[in-house]
């Protein structure tokens, strides 16, 4: 039904395209011992899970090791979630999650200097500034952090269907709060880039007082009501740029991510590997193939992990990145608003 307005009865072809959109990221894709082995498609068990993270952990390892001459620190910093189970058979859900934490230039700490607060973007994590890291120690102790539900943090379950936008932001943002109270940080410089430019937004707007200065780099804040409009087909646009506009609609509204289709499309991990790998080592100067490898090796890893908070910008944005309205309004205004 939702391609039988785009697509000309021969193309079924085409519409082939679109059937990952039946694909669904369930909140429980989680469970223990017996029941994953009697639930077999739920899709990860806790030992799947720690042998996740154990990837991540070692393909960061490896990232950072190419940052020659500056020391770091990669750990966990615990924090506390009030979030639902993840499987429905399991009993008492998990509470304690941990926010993955890349420390450089401790031996700044006592210069009075405020520290730096990275947060990487959409499909990334914090070793993703492994070109960064280098420069901004030489004066400052840096924090590259990983949002909760992605890169090696913790991945509390996510019911995308079940939560609003404020809510999805606070369970985004709150973590952040915990953890900065973990580490002893009052003030810091918080610099986010693409969907850590919105995460970082949402901090600043909610909890004003710990942040020095806020900076964007290519922020997600969304496309203006113009811009989408653009964008959008016409009517007398080809029926491909129609098909195209009703798969993205009903991906979005399915909460499906790039990180769904590694997961359950076969071949899709090798393939997003092999492209990823190319455009590393293109998309800026100073990439080594090598470097550009083990970054893709990096991404690979954190998106092959149990769903989670990826699912938040399908919930915190509209079809084609419309910003959605909360208490406060939109991300844009917000932000807008801080002194």
């Amino acid at each position: 039904r939702l391609f039988a307005k785009a697509l000309r009865p021969r193309d079924g072809a085409v519409a082939c395209a679109g059937l990952f959109c039946c694909v669904k990221s369930r909140p429980y894709l989680s469970c223990d011992g017996a029941d994953a082995a009697k639930w077999p498609l739920a899709g990860y068990s806790s030992a799947q899970h720690v042998t996740g993270l154990a990837k991540i952990h070692e393909a960061e390892q490896k990232l950072l090791s190419m940052m020659l001459g500056t020391p770091f620190t990669a750990r966990d910093v615990p924090i506390q979630l009030d979030v639902p189970s993840r499987c429905f058979l399991r009993g008492a859900p998990e509470t304690k999650f941990a926010i993955r934490t890349v420390v450089v230039g401790e031996q700044h700490a006592a210069s009075g200097r405020p520290p730096i607060v990275l947060v990487h973007g959409f499909m990334m994590g914090a070793a993703a500034f492994f070109k960064w890291l280098p420069l901004l120690a030489r004066e400052r102790t840096v924090y590259a952090i990983d949002v909760i539900g992605m890169g090696g943090s913790g991945r509390p379950p996510f019911e995308a269907d079940k939560l609003s936008a404020e809510e999805a932001e606070n369970l985004l943002v709150e973590p952040f709060e915990q953890w900065a109270e973990a580490m002893g940080l009052t003030e810091f410089d918080l610099l986010g880039h693409s969907f850590g430019g919105f995460v970082c937004s949402a901090w600043a707007a909610k909890h004003p007082s710990r942040i020095r200065c806020l900076g964007l780099l290519s922020p997600l804040l969304g496309f203006s009501d113009a811009r989408i409009e653009r964008i959008m087909p016409k009517d007398d646009d080809s029926w491909q740029r129609k098909a195209l506009k009703c798969v993205i609609e009903t991906a979005w509204a399915r909460h499906i991510t790039p990180q769904s289709l590694v997961r359950w499309v076969p071949g899709a991990k090798g393939w997003m590997e092999r492209a990823s790998s190319r455009r590393f080592q293109s998309m800026a100067a100073g990439v080594t193939e090598e470097e550009g490898r083990l970054l893709s090796e990096y991404v690979i890893a954190t998106m092959d992990m149990p769903s989670s908070t990826e699912a938040s910008a399908t919930v915190c944005f509209e079809p084609f990145l419309r910003p959605t309205e909360v208490a406060g309004g939109t991300i844009k205004r917000r932000v807008a608003r801080l002194p």
